[in-house]
């Protein structure tokens, strides 16, 4: 059998060419560019815009057997819209089989709810219609309807492992209750294959899914723990996740589409019994073993992770552990020593580089942690601190608006923190600034957040570092200041766990505290 194959470079579409010439049929791909082609004995590529259709595709298709339709986009562009993609590409390939003489068309759509939604979306609106079009074409059709589809470069495992490695909190879409049912892209285009070569499949449709019904939420609960990573599902109204989807969408690769959304959010399931008794299908689960063999390779989202734990933590936080029993008399000691000598000056520099005198030998003397190696400069560890202070300076910036317009006394109270600066010679404060930074890292990142995390994990460690510093600027009286010390404090402290790197935390201290008090942005 000679097969056109339309979206043959695509991801279902490469499975399906491997599949027919696995089979012995002859395959003539059809794409509009070069982009996934893979040359194979027995495979022709033929570069035809399937959407446009017309004499091209007719010539294109002349001579073949049957048409395979993969089409689909997960997002409308400005060249195609789903209507034009799901359906008006239907009419041209049933058009151009027409004038070609071909017949035999097997449709590969996708599965949907239990139950139609009222409002399905564009996306599986046009699903829809572009099935009701191939019922109508005149040709001898077949429709497959796939769950999610799991398989090497699908957007389903591989954008759920760079999630889950990008962080360790999940938002489920109403909690992650629809119910889903995973199908390996192997089995879909066995389907394909089967439909092909059986004449009783001819006017028939059939739910390719998975043997399992899963929801959402064990779905990525299973992705997390075959991967190892610990994971918490946050549920999350999906209008509100939706305004978040539509910006994603902006960029090249999206990790979730508005359409994805509305699927995980519905659900996908069908009944995979007519599949397996007529085409003789029987699907495989989404077992670990696969869920690790498609994840392998796959980077956090962005390139960038925000969780603290990785591959050496034992290691690294095992050079930690012996500082925790110092924590729980350092920090009391360390607050009330502040307080004392608030009693003692009003001058703010004064008081804060008398308490670090004390404080900094103590945390160096009695907390055992691999203070060398957290202080060890490097040129990677310097581009991490300035890329850093950029993000907290204009997360400082959102966040003294929002403070500005609850509590308009704010101002009057930072007003008062700039006064600060004039309290010094301006030499002696550009020498004192990096100084009394340098200090704090060593007591409340060093000492506190690198000390609990060695116990109780980083994301506590960065909670009571931000905690003990917030409460060490109580003593200053301004609940401005005091904000502004958790925030920036749990952002150092994640930072400095997060590069295994106080130097880091430096550069990015010291940038903020200077961009703060010379261009006042707050």
């Amino acid at each position: 059998m000679r097969v056109a194959v339309a979206g043959a470079s695509g991801f279902i579409g490469q499975a399906t060419v491997a599949a027919l010439l696995q089979a012995g049929h002859e395959v003539v791909g059809l794409s509009r560019g070069r982009r996934g082609r893979a040359e194979r004995a027995g495979l022709t590529w033929r570069e035809v815009d399937v959407g446009r259709g017309g004499p091209e595709l007719a010539a294109a298709i002349a001579g073949c057997t049957a048409v395979v339709n993969l089409v689909g986009i997960k997002r409308p562009e400005r060249e195609q819209s789903f209507a034009a993609a799901h359906v008006a590409t239907v009419e041209a390939i049933a058009a151009a089989m027409q004038a070609a003489g071909v017949r035999r068309l097997v449709h590969v759509s996708v599965a949907g709810p239990r139950a139609e939604p009222r409002d399905p979306g564009p996306y599986m609106a046009s699903k829809r219609a572009g099935e009701r079009t191939v019922m109508s074409s005149g040709t001898d059709w077949t429709i497959l309807r796939p769950g999610p589809v799991a398989g090497p470069g699908d957007d389903f495992v591989r954008n759920l492992a760079a999630t889950i490695r990008h962080a360790g909190v999940f938002p489920a879409p109403d909690g992650g209750r629809a119910p889903l049912m995973p199908v390996l892209v192997e089995d879909v285009a066995l389907a394909v294959v089967a439909a092909l070569e059986r004449p009783a499949a001819i006017g028939r449709s059939y739910d390719v899914v998975g043997p399992e019904i899963l929801t959402l939420r064990e779905v990525v609960q299973r992705v997390a723990d075959a991967i190892g990573l610990p994971l918490t599902l946050v549920p999350c109204p999906a209008p509100l996740l939706a305004v978040a989807v539509t910006a994603l969408e902006k960029l090249p690769d999206p990790l979730l589409t508005r359409a994805q959304l509305g699927l995980l959010r519905h659900g996908l399931v069908g009944d995979p019994g007519p599949a397996a008794a007529e085409l003789g299908v029987v699907t495989r689960p989404l077992g670990p073993e696969r869920i690790v063999a498609l994840a392998a390779g796959v980077e956090p989202w962005l390139g960038l992770s925000l969780r603290l734990r990785r591959g050496d933590e034992d290691m690294f936080f095992r050079t930690c552990s012996k500082g925790l029993v110092h924590v729980a008399w350092l920090v009391p000691l360390a607050i009330a020593l502040i307080w004392a000598l608030g009693g003692l000056t009003e001058h703010v520099w004064y008081r804060m580089l008398a308490a670090n005198l004390v404080l900094v030998p103590l945390c160096l003397a009695t907390v055992r942690l691999p203070w060398a190696a957290l202080w060890r400069p490097s040129g990677r560890a310097l581009l991490q601190g300035v890329l850093a202070a950029i993000v907290l300076l204009a997360a400082g910036w959102v966040g003294s608006r929002v403070l500005f317009a609850l509590t308009p006394e704010a101002r009057v109270e930072v007003a008062a923190v700039y006064g600060w600066v004039t309290l010094l010679p301006a030499w002696v404060a550009a020498l004192l600034l990096p100084l009394i930074a340098a200090a704090e890292e060593v007591v409340w990142r060093g000492a506190v957040a690198f000390a609990v995390a060695s116990r109780v994990g980083p994301w506590w460690g960065a909670g009571a570092s931000a905690a003990a510093f917030a409460l060490a600027h109580v003593s200053l009286g301004v609940p401005a200041l005091v904000v502004a010390a958790a925030g920036a404090g749990f952002f150092w402290a994640w930072l400095g766990l997060k590069t295994r790197s106080l130097f880091a935390v430096l550069v990015c201290h010291v940038l903020w505290d200077a961009c703060v008090a010379v261009l006042r942005l707050y």
